[in-house]
């Protein structure tokens, strides 16, 4: 579960940022933000799987989530909301993974006999950003509070890449 936090308890947040970010305008702003952040993880992974000569990578998309599997490894990334829609009190859960997060989806028929089980991923990195914003323009994610340097999201998805290239390159290729 994830802890409540009030508007005021926000940590190192300006008036004008935290005005911004608790609005209704934010939440469609977030919105665009995540898909921003979604479309440059996928084609980060699809850059990743050629030059590693990998099948592309399956993605997985939904309005707060992307899961991006490029061969063993795997990048998942997901706006956790804190019971409104509100900006201000989310954060996006960052995680790179070795195994399989994304199956491909192939059918087997359910009587094939001995089935091959595949491997529980382990979890090889994990961060938490929060959003920070005066306006649409100023949009930044900050790494654990918002006293951290910000990121745009391109920026953001350039660092999880980052870390999915770190899990590939200490992954064996089966």
């Amino acid at each position: 579960m994830i802890p409540s936090v009030s508007l005021e308890s926000a940590p190192s947040v300006d008036s004008s940022s935290l005005s911004f970010l608790s609005s209704h305008r934010a939440v469609s702003v977030c919105t665009r933000e995540l898909a921003r952040l979604a479309d440059s993880l996928a084609a980060a992974g699809t850059e990743l799987a050629r030059e590693h000569g990998l099948e592309a990578p399956t993605v997985r998309r939904a309005p707060d989530r992307c899961i991006v599997q490029v061969g063993p490894v795997a990048l998942t990334v997901a706006w956790l909301r804190n019971g409104s829609d509100s900006p201000v009190a989310g954060e996006l859960m960052a995680i790179a993974w070795r195994g399989i997060i994304a199956p491909r989806g192939d059918h087997l028929p359910e009587r094939l006999g001995a089935r091959h089980v595949p491997v529980a991923p382990v979890e090889l990195w994990e961060s938490s950003f929060v959003a920070s914003a005066a306006s649409e323009a100023t949009w930044n994610w900050h790494e654990d509070e918002r006293t951290s340097d910000g990121l745009t999201s391109p920026e953001l998805a350039a660092h999880c890449v980052e870390q999915l290239k770190l899990a590939l390159a200490n992954t064996p290729i089966s």
